[in-house]
């Protein structure tokens, strides 16, 4: 493996392994967060990552937050089917911390999501009975 690689890694997980879960609470303060930042500066910002360590709770894995988080932003803009009045659901951040989630590779195209879609809505209708 290259140093390059290795890099890549470090940074965004290496591709094919599993996502850590994460603490719903974790999820829903990110997202809170970033929801601000998008209607304070909707041209975008970039966050430093100790401002994700002191808003998660300690010891928190701010790259699979993150990542997960990513995820549910895809969803947002494909799906509405886990949201309620426009917004996602209480369950919809519970099954996202926990949910089979694999990190994709950098610079690869992929098709579909790197986690079963159809799980995931299953799952967040299940929970929401």
């Amino acid at each position: 493996m290259s140093e390059i690689d290795a890099a890549l890694d470090a940074l965004f997980g290496k591709a094919g392994e599993p996502v850590p879960v994460v603490d719903v609470a974790d999820i829903k303060v990110m997202w809170a967060f970033c929801q601000d930042l998008k209607a304070q500066h909707p041209e975008g910002v970039a966050v430093e990552v100790d401002i994700w360590k002191r808003l998660c709770s300690p010891g928190a894995d701010i790259r699979a937050v993150s990542y997960r988080c990513q995820m549910l932003g895809l969803l947002e803009m494909m799906l509405r089917a886990a949201w309620t009045g426009g917004e996602l659901s209480v369950t919809a951040f519970k099954v996202a911390a926990r949910m089979d989630l694999h990190w994709m590779a950098v610079g690869v195209a992929q098709n579909g999501f790197p986690f079963s879609l159809e799980g995931f809505l299953a799952e967040v209708q299940r929970e929401a009975a």
